[in-house]
C-alpha cells in the first residue's frame, strides 16, 4: 500500500471523521417531509406542468430536436460541472457514442436492475479523465475521501461508505428506486435518489454526475406515471443551474452523508426544488426563442 493510502486509512480509522453508512436508508424509511417542502413541491409541479405544456405546443418538427438538444447539453454540462473539458466531451458525444443517459434510458424501462446501474456508470466515465476506472464495478478499497486541499493542507469532510457495504447499498438504493414509495412526490423521490448516490460515493469517480443522471431519468419516468404524460425523453435537466451554487451543493451532500436526518433532507429538497425552478425559467426563455426559428 502506498504511503498516501496508508495515511488515508489511518485517518479513516481514527474516529475523528464522519463515515457515510447504510443509515441513510433508515432515514428514508423514517422520512417526514415538512409542510413547507410539500407546499414548495406542489408549486414546482405546477410550474413543471406549464413548462411541459409549452413543449407540447411545439409542432412535431420542433419537439424532437428540442428534447434532443436539451439532453445533449445536459451530457456536456454534467461533465463540465466536475471539471471535465466541455469541448472534448462535446466532440465525444458527436462520435456516435452512447451517452450514460441514453444507456440507462434504454435499459431501465420500467425496472432499473443492478447490471444496468453498474454498467451505466462505466459508460459515464468513458471519454473522461477517469476513463481508466471504467472497468471497475465500484470502489474496492477504503482509500477514498471527500475533501480538498487548503494551502497544501488536506481537509477531510467525511469518508465514503465502506467498500464492504457498497453491494448492499446498491441493492437498497435499487429497491427504493424501483418501489412506488414517494412516487406521488416525483421531484422529491428523484432528489432522494440523487442524494443517496452523491453522499455514499460508491464509485471511485463520477458519483455526483451519475446521481444527477438518475435523478433526471426517474423524474421523466414519474412524469409519465403520475402526470399522465407521454415523454419519450426527459424534458428537464438541471445541471446548468448548479454552477453558481457549487459549494452549497457540495455542503448539502456532506450534511446528508454525515447525518441523514429530516432537517438535512428538507434542506436538500429546498435547494434542488429551487434549482429545478431556475432551470424551468431558463428553458422557458429558450422555448420562446426556439418557437421563432423557421424549419
Amino acid at each position: 500500500m502506498e504511503e498516501k493510502d496508508s495515511f488515508i486509512i489511518q485517518m479513516r480509522n481514527s474516529g475523528k471523521f464522519p463515515i457515510a453508512s447504510l443509515k441513510v436508508f433508515d432515514s428514508i424509511r423514517k422520512l417526514d417531509v415538512s409542510d413547507y417542502i410539500l407546499s414548495h413541491h406542489q408549486s414546482t409541479v405546477e410550474l413543471y406542468q406549464e413548462y411541459l405544456n409549452s413543449i407540447y405546443d411545439l409542432d412535431s418538427k420542433k419537439q424532437y430536436p428540442f428534447l434532443k438538444t436539451v439532453k445533449l447539453m445536459e451530457a456536456i454540462d454534467n461533465q463540465a460541472l466536475e471539471k471535465e473539458d466541455s469541448f472534448l466531451i462535446c466532440i465525444y458525444e458527436q462520435m456516435d457514442k452512447e451517452s450514460a443517459i441514453d444507456y440507462v434510458l434504454k435499459r431501465a424501462n420500467p425496472i432499473l436492475d443492478k447490471k444496468t446501474f453498474i454498467e451505466g456508470h462505466k459508460v459515464l466515465l468513458q471519454g473522461t479523465k477517469s476513463e481508466d476506472l471504467s472497468n471497475k464495478d465500484y470502489r474496492d478499497d477504503n482509500t477514498a475521501y471527500v475533501g480538498y486541499l487548503d494551502q497544501g493542507k488536506l481537509v477531510i469532510n467525511y469518508f465514503p461508505i465502506s467498500y464492504t457495504e457498497i453491494d448492499e447499498a446498491i441493492d437498497q438504493m435499487l429497491e427504493f428506486y424501483n418501489s412506488d414509495r414517494l412516487d406521488d412526490l416525483l421531484f422529491l423521490k428523484s432528489q432522494v435518489i440523487h442524494g443517496i448516490i452523491a453522499s455514499l460515493q460508491m464509485f471511485s469517480d463520477g458519483n455526483t454526475r451519475y446521481a444527477r443522471i438518475l435523478q433526471n431519468i426517474k423524474l421523466a419516468e414519474l412524469t409519465n406515471k403520475t402526470m399522465e404524460q407521454s415523454l419519450q425523453s426527459p424534458a428537464l435537466f438541471g445541471t446548468r443551474s448548479y454552477f453558481p451554487f457549487q459549494y452549497d451543493y457540495r455542503k448539502l451532500i456532506w450534511d446528508l452523508a454525515k447525518e441523514p436526518n429530516n432537517d438535512h433532507w428538507d434542506n436538500w429538497f429546498k435547494f434542488n426544488l429551487n434549482r429545478a425552478e431556475d432551470t424551468m425559467y431558463f428553458m422557458d426563455t429558450k422555448l420562446e426563442e426556439f418557437k421563432k426559428v423557421k424549419m
